[in-house]
């Protein structure tokens, strides 16, 4: 049974960081929203459309990769939070963590012409390993950093607002990578790869650089100081004992899972349903749709911020789920030929939902490293990240198989063009409606059993600071 809190209920912490501290934090946002949606955005346009790869294959890789990142996700965060360099226990990894990243994208798209399919396989499989091994490097004791940094119930929306911010800034490129590499001044869609992976990977670096090497970490309290090296899978174990963040993450799971599962779906229904054929009308609406997509999703952040604030995160992010599952459902009726545009309408509800979904989902884990210490008197912060993505990331990697699955169940053949089995692109269309709606939906019920209400949450930071000062 976990511990009992008090009925004191504590005024709100002030924010401990300045503006500037939440902006320079955010930068590192870049990295994990880049990561995230690019190499998902390319693979099949590249290795299927222009190399004409099997999409299992590609699914199967994107899978593995995904499974390491999961993996690999708790193993450096109890590194992390165990590591004591004079340089801090979050920086050092952060920096390896953004030039690995960087080094591995460039590479990945500098594919050679008429190689076996073989050889697709081995290079693309190699080098998103040594990107996603980078990602992990940085974005665990990154979050882990704004954990430590950001206290208050409060402040932690705060925080990640920002980063939210830059997720929809960096989203506004993503969705336009496919489009740039078919630009006139290439001559094939694989050199324009080439180009757009070498300066996506340079401005990977620099930017990301940034946070790693000018953030200050905040000082350990005495406990921490006292707190003794853990062992990998005694730490697991007690953090995957947490009944909460088994919910949390369950939740986050099937989300996650259910939107990745289609992602892809969007581009082929575009081409071979609303265009007819046309890849680069259909390539330039996903990028149209993207920019809408970040631009609303970052005006309502402010809306999130208020809303948040207003009924407390567990209820904020009920609804904002509950916007996802509408949108999903709407694209049956708003993906249509006689008006192209009227998908734009989907991010309406999409965006704002899935913004205030995403920021809240890391607020929340703040909370539970909170609950946690009080349950085992130990500080997880990177750990407990770390757990929850790995929870998660299991089920995006099975998403990737599942998302080739599905496009091979569909009867799809990229072999013949416009020429489609019957029934493919109906099937398209109802899976890309379907999975994500049931998926949400799914979510919000399991979500109904979170118990970390704001008051709850503040009790226990009371708590934690009675405990640490007697000792």
């Amino acid at each position: 049974m976990p511990p009992s809190v008090s009925s004191e209920h504590p005024a709100p912490a002030a924010d401990t960081l300045s503006q500037r501290e939440k902006i320079v934090f955010s930068v590192g946002g870049g990295l994990q929203q880049f990561g995230n949606t690019a190499p998902q955005y390319l693979a099949n346009p590249i290795f299927n459309l222009a190399l004409g790869m099997n999409p299992v294959h590609i699914g199967i890789v994107l899978a593995i990769a995904r499974l390491w990142d999961a993996v690999s996700d708790p193993l450096v965060g109890n590194w992390s939070d165990n590591a004591r360099t004079r340089w801090g226990r979050r920086r050092p990894f952060m920096v390896v963590g953004a030039i690995l990243t960087g080094v591995s994208f460039a590479a990945m798209w500098w594919l050679p012409r008429d190689a076996s399919q073989t050889f697709y396989f081995g290079y693309f499989l190699f080098t998103i390993l040594s990107f996603f091994t980078g990602m992990t490097l940085f974005t665990v004791p990154w979050t882990a950093l704004g954990i430590a940094s950001a206290p208050g119930y409060g402040e932690r929306t705060k925080l990640f607002a920002y980063v939210g911010v830059t997720h929809k800034i960096v989203g506004f490129t993503t969705g336009w990578l496919y489009p740039l590499c078919q630009l006139a001044a290439f001559q094939t869609v694989l050199d324009g790869a080439h180009i757009v992976g070498c300066v996506c990977g340079t401005l990977i670096i620099v930017i990301c650089l940034i946070p790693a090497l000018t953030l200050k970490e905040p000082p350990d309290t005495t406990a921490m100081q006292r707190q003794k090296p853990e062992p990998f899978l005694h730490a697991m174990k007690a953090v995957m004992s947490n009944r909460v963040l088994l919910i949390f993450s369950l939740a986050c799971l099937v989300t996650m899972t259910s939107l990745y599962t289609v992602s892809s779906l969007g581009l082929y229904i575009n081409i071979y349903h609303v265009f007819g054929g046309d890849k680069l009308a259909a390539a330039t609406m996903m990028g149209i749709w993207g920019t809408l997509f970040n631009l609303l999703a970052m005006l309502s952040i402010p809306m999130m911020l208020w809303l948040s604030n207003r009924v407390g995160k567990h209820r904020a992010i009920m609804l904002s789920l509950g916007m996802v599952s509408i949108s999903a459902v709407l694209k049956w009726v708003l993906y249509t030929p006689s008006l192209p545009y009227l998908q734009l309408a989907t991010a309406l509800l999409h965006a704002p939902g899935l913004a205030a979904y995403l920021i809240l989902v890391n607020s929340m884990t703040a909370d539970i490293v909170d609950y946690d210490e009080l349950l085992t008197g130990r500080r997880r912060e990177a750990l407990i990240a770390a757990a929850n993505g790995w929870i998660t990331k299991m089920g995006i990697s099975l998403s990737f198989i599942f998302a080739g699955l599905v496009l091979s169940v569909t009867g799809f053949d990229a072999t013949l063009g416009n020429n489609q089995p019957a029934g493919t692109v109906l099937s398209m269309r109802l899976l890309f409606c379907a999975i994500p709606a049931f998926g949400t939906l799914t979510a919000l019920l399991i979500l109904s059993r979170y118990p970390l209400t704001r008051q709850r949450v503040e009790q226990i930071q009371a708590m934690l600071v009675r405990n640490r000062s007697a000792g």
